[in-house]
């Protein structure tokens, strides 16, 4: 079987042919069972040299008309064949689910679990998520496996292909199978440890009023026109500077509110409000959400903060 990983970075036009062919075969379910028309088999390197000394040992045979040189070839094949169905049989009936989904930081790695049933034992199975390296090695399928995937950016994702593939037991045939599942995992902004505000060093904070504890920030794409300070751009038009708001923090301790921002101005606003609602629920307090277009009302818990990361997300 071609390296999957390797061609989808070369030849993307090639993983697209492939994902549109198993897309026929199987659509994404929320439970799968391996059948025939779902299961691949190939022989393995080993295989096809196994398959070369027979045709060898048959020459041989034939040639100087030995039956002992042609009766170990006979039998060399009967094992090789019976190992297609051995190998078949070990994939053969196994149900294949994720029952919830994961979730996890941007720049690194959720951990979808993947679980099985089946009637049957199967042996030396491996994992791994499409077009994705990690493999995890299974030995008992009546338990469940962890695998791991590197993400980059925020947002709701569909889980991949999920690729299971065995030798089992003689290593001579490789059965392997495409599975979708019916599943997305979560990617969350990262956290903003630094969620104090600080001045510009080169710059007081702004004196007592309506803006009291504002400070000055470097100007980012897509923050609103009306917090920049002009003043401050007219002596240095090649550093612009912006007031950001506290008074929320100050009249609204309880709410984390995300404002009607765009570009890396509303990824940083993203990340500190993710910061700021792991402390909060970490303190064991009630607190709610406002985003442009949803208000998450205040409460508490898991379920609860699991909610309003994922409002983050998809902001």
């Amino acid at each position: 079987m071609p390296n999957l990983n390797l061609k989808s970075r070369l030849y993307p036009h090639y993983w697209q042919f492939i994902e549109r062919y198993l897309n026929k075969r199987q659509s994404p379910a929320e439970k799968v069972t391996l059948v025939q028309k779902l299961i691949f088999i190939l022989p393995t390197r080993y295989g096809w040299w196994f398959l070369f000394l027979i045709g060898l040992l048959y020459l041989l045979g034939t040639n100087y008309q030995n039956n002992l040189i042609l009766l170990v070839s006979y039998l060399l094949l009967s094992v090789f064949l019976l190992s297609i169905v051995l190998t078949y049989q070990n994939l053969s009936g196994l149900t294949v689910q994720c029952p919830s989904s994961a979730e996890g930081f941007a720049t690194g790695k959720v951990h979808p679990v993947i679980s099985f049933s089946s009637a049957k034992m199967h042996y030396m199975l491996q994992l791994n998520l499409m077009p994705h390296y990690d493999t995890v090695q299974l030995t008992d399928t009546s338990q469940s496996a962890t695998l791991s995937l590197t993400v980059a950016k925020r947002g709701r994702y569909l889980l991949p292909r999920l690729k299971i593939t065995s030798q089992y037991p003689l290593g001579l045939w490789r059965a392997w199978s495409y599975i979708a599942l019916r599943q997305h995992y979560w990617v969350y902004p990262v956290p903003d440890s630094n969620t104090a505000l600080h001045p510009a060093a080169d710059e007081p904070a702004v004196p007592a009023g309506n803006n009291i504890g504002d400070t000055l920030t470097s100007y980012r794409s897509g923050e609103s026109m009306r917090h920049i300070v002009w003043k401050r751009l007219a002596q240095n038009p090649t550093n612009p500077v912006v007031r950001e708001q506290q008074q929320h923090n100050i009249t609204e301790p309880e709410w984390v509110i995300v404002p009607q921002l765009s570009g890396d101005a509303l990824e940083h606003a993203l990340r500190r409000a993710c910061q700021q609602l792991l402390t909060l629920e970490n303190g064991g307090k009630h607190y709610g959400l406002k985003l442009p277009t949803v208000t998450v009302p205040q409460a508490q818990g898991a379920l609860h903060l699991q909610r309003c990361l994922q409002e983050l997300a998809l902001c």
